[in-house]
């Protein structure tokens, strides 16, 4: 453990050495609780895609204000691994066919900061007869790079999900292991 005397701290700070300070944390789980998606009318035979939407602050990594400035420090953000947990409406995901998580810094997977694209974090195509339960794990290899949306606050994040939905309103838990890197 490294000890610092006031008297050697105000030293340091006199001869104009400020101490600087570094986090790399490999995996940092981020949960949004309770995405909800509408029901597909009953009836419809040939399936159809919902979408739920929701925002990361970046808050959440130490930004307390919100200009691009603060966030100049995060020199890694990486999504590592994507899970869905099934709430309410649903048991599993045996009705999905596809499923996308899409990432913006301006709007719900429409748009980002100019000459910034929306990212694609997630691809999922279900495959025939594998096991479904109610968790569906999708780790990302190679981990997807949210850094050149990391310019605004606000990462704005858009998961569809196409197949065969309930007609139901249903609900999942969402989470993200992220590797990050601050530095100050």
């Amino acid at each position: 453990m490294l000890r610092w005397s006031s008297f050697t701290l105000a030293g340091l700070l006199a001869l104009g050495c400020t101490p600087s300070m570094e986090i790399d944390a490999p995996e940092v789980d981020v949960t949004q609780p309770d995405l909800q998606f509408f029901g597909i009318p009953a009836g419809v035979s040939s399936g159809g895609s919902v979408m739920g939407y929701f925002k990361f602050s970046a808050a959440k990594l130490g930004a307390t204000t919100p200009d691009a400035g603060t966030l100049k420090n995060v020199k890694r953000l990486q999504v590592t691994r994507v899970v869905l947990l099934a709430k309410t409406g649903i048991e599993d995901f045996s009705f999905l066919d596809h499923l996308n998580v899409d990432a913006a810094n301006l709007g719900y997977a429409t748009q980002s900061s100019p000459g910034q694209p929306v990212i694609r974090i997630v691809d999922y195509q279900a495959s025939p007869g594998a096991p479904t339960g109610p968790k569906l794990e999708m780790p990302l290899s190679p981990p997807v790079d949210m850094l050149p949306l990391w310019v605004h606050t606000w990462l704005y994040l858009t998961v569809t999900a196409t197949g065969y939905p309930p007609s139901i309103d249903w609900s999942v838990d969402v989470e993200f292991s992220l590797s990050v890197k601050i530095t100050e």
